[in-house]
This record gives C-alpha cells, sequence and structure tokens, in this order.
C-alpha cells in the first residue's frame, strides 16, 4: 500500500479524539482541524473517532482503508449526533447516522493517497 494522508475536520461542538490501529494519534477540539500520516508499511488501517463532551466519551466512529476494502461510519450509540462528510482518493461519501458506509470499488485505497473528512453536529 502507498503512503495516506488523513485530514479530519472537527466542524462540531465536541472534542475529538483518534485512535489509529497502527498507534498513531490525533485531537481536534471543537471546530478544529488535524491530520496524520500513514507509509507503506501502515496497512489495513483503522482510526476510532470518539467525541467527548466534558471529559466524557459520547460517540465512537471509525474511517478504515486497507488494499482491500474501505469505508466509515459515522458513529454507533443510542443517538447519534454526529454527521460525516469526506472522500477517499476523489470518491465522496457521507452520512447521518447512516453506519457504515462501503467505499467502492473494494481497491480504492491499494495505491494509498487521501483521505478527508469533516464532522458537523447533526
Amino acid at each position: 500500500m502507498g503512503p495516506v494522508t488523513f485530514t479530519i475536520h472537527n466542524n462540531t461542538k465536541y472534542e475529538l479524539r483518534v485512535q489509529s490501529s497502527n498507534g498513531a494519534t490525533a485531537e481536534a477540539a471543537a471546530g478544529a482541524s488535524t491530520s496524520l500520516g500513514f507509509g507503506s508499511n501502515d496497512t489495513n488501517i483503522t482510526n476510532a473517532m470518539r467525541w467527548y463532551q466534558d471529559g466524557i466519551c459520547i460517540l465512537q466512529g471509525s474511517v478504515a482503508w486497507s488494499a482491500g476494502g474501505s469505508g466509515a461510519d459515522d458513529g454507533w450509540t443510542s443517538s447519534n449526533i454526529i454527521c460525516m462528510s469526506g472522500e477517499m482518493n476523489g470518491e465522496g461519501f457521507s452520512g447521518c447516522n447512516e453506519g457504515w458506509i462501503e467505499m467502492q470499488p473494494y481497491n480504492l485505497m491499494a495505491n494509498g493517497g487521501q483521505v478527508s473528512v469533516t464532522y458537523t453536529n447533526a
């Protein structure tokens, strides 16, 4: 897999913390952005996206990619409060209480590239 640049815009009223399966972490305060870079050895990446209010995790979603499949989930709790929109190598996705969105073609991220996601309040 090629290198991947992952850009995150947190346009919500909550703090966002990102934990990647390779150990990388990032944070974005309400209204802020952040990014992570992944090398060619970073394959099968899952990013846990967790939103916090007053230090308590209130929602978790994910953004993931590999050479054999990619997608995103805007969160799973009893009440979804976050919407997302973004793209993986130019292929757009969006959701508001959508659940998992599988990207096509399955090998969209096989050569690495660009992933971006913007979160907003529902």
